[in-house]
């Protein structure tokens, strides 16, 4: 038993050295005790961190692709049909900064002998990047904006996945396009002045899959002289919202509007909740842990019935016995919370670097690495969790100890 000071000299430095010494003589008992808070405290920070790394990764992925950008689609069933005056009423908006009225409709692309399934996309070449933001040409140039006959491709039509190095697309070489149509298949033939480089998808279209074209060739393309949509791209993300109300206002039930801030924030809404989700699991486990803490605090105060009768008649109180065993108790739930924090931070870390090999934000995608969010409140709040389920646990037997009878416990052999 470890030695106290004299009556009335009992002091917290008495009681740390106490706790310690009761936890190194109960050794093997308290280091499974400490283990269980330990991997409850560390579960905790991984999951949330990787949590909210995700939140982060996935927002400032939809941001470089767009986030201020808005499509305007005829709702279903609606006869409405975008011209010209659709387009200048839409910048006459506050806050607009472009308005790209646009056609886009999916078709099959002939490369050598090769057939590509892809999608064209009949808008001004100029005004691409509102649509990819950072897309490069790879080889020749975009087409001329008021061409009918020249387009420009996307890497994977130049460039089959499928197809021997024979078959590639060149720049100046004719392009088939099969248009699907009830009356049967429309073929026509283009020429290629520019392929673009690897960029992947978007939130709305897979540039690498698409065949751009000037707006006077997709009219006659597609025999249409209304535009299917209009993209509307803000000055700023935080006036989507505005704009996006501006719009349903100017034609109510008539269009859809779909937005990647609206995407971005149901998908950080879903994450959000995931991760609360996850960390509610966490503190479960350290909730179990806490249990553990329990049951060994209570065979402990059984062990040491006769200790506590000792200490009793030395000149400790029943709140200084109470202290005692609840900074024992606690003390467990403090080491138990450094060492899940290394054990956090490392399967954080472990985690976020291996996330590329099997997360990826959609096929067109590149994987996603996560970039786990450690910060100094998730740690010493979870510190501080550890050391609140520890004093929760060993309250019971801390209170019991305290009220035990000291003559019969001095009689306990």
């Amino acid at each position: 038993m470890p030695m106290l000071g004299g009556v009335g000299d009992v002091n917290p430095v008495d009681t740390v050295r106490y706790a310690l010494s009761a936890l190194r003589e109960r050794r093997g008992r308290s280091v499974l005790t400490i283990l269980g808070i330990a991997v409850g405290s560390g579960l905790i920070i991984a999951l949330v961190s990787l949590g909210e790394g995700l939140n982060t990764t996935i927002t400032d992925r939809l941001l470089t692709l767009g986030a201020n950008n808005i499509i305007v689609l005829p709702a279903q069933g609606s006869n409405i049909q975008f011209t010209d005056a659709d387009v200048q009423k839409i910048m006459r908006i506050p806050g607009v900064a472009v308005v790209a009225p646009f056609y886009s409709t999916v078709a099959e692309f002939q490369v050598g002998g090769t057939t590509v399934s892809g999608r064209i996309l009949g808008i001004d070449p100029l005004q691409l990047q509102i649509i990819f933001p950072g897309i490069k040409i790879l080889e020749g140039e975009t087409p001329t904006p008021t061409s009918a006959t020249q387009v420009a491709v996307g890497y994977k039509v130049a460039f089959p996945p499928a197809a021997v190095t024979s078959s590639r697309l060149y720049v100046g070489q004719p392009l088939t396009i099969v248009i699907p149509n009830p009356s049967g298949p429309k073929t026509t033939s283009y020429t290629v002045t520019g392929i673009y480089d690897k960029f992947g998808a978007s939130v709305f279209f897979d540039a690498d899959t698409a065949v751009v074209m000037p707006i006077p060739a997709a009219r006659r393309l597609l025999g249409e002289t209304r535009y299917q949509a209009i993209l509307v791209n803000t000055e700023r993300v935080e006036l989507v919202e505005y704009i996006i109300s501006e719009l349903e206002a100017m034609y109510g039930r008539n269009v859809n509007i779909i937005s990647p801030s609206t995407i971005l924030s149901t998908v950080r809404s879903i994450i959000a909740s995931f991760t609360i989700f996850l960390g509610i699991i966490a503190s479960v486990s350290l909730f179990v842990a806490g249990l553990g803490i329990m049951n060994t605090m209570i065979m402990s105060v059984m062990e040491r019935t006769r200790e506590i009768g000792v200490l009793r008649s030395i000149g400790m109180t029943r709140r200084d016995i109470l202290y005692t065993f609840l900074f024992e108790a606690m003390l467990t739930g403090l080491i138990g919370g450094l060492i899940g924090i290394g054990i956090g931070v490392a399967l954080s870390i472990g985690f976020g670097s291996y996330s590329g090999n099997f997360l990826r934000f959609g096929p067109g995608f590149e994987p996603i690495t996560i970039i786990p969010d450690i910060t100094p409140q998730l740690l010493l709040g979870t510190l501080l969790f550890a050391v609140f389920v520890g004093s929760l646990s060993g309250l019971y037997p801390a209170r019991r100890a305290a009220l035990t009878d000291p003559v019969r416990a001095l009689r306990t052999e």
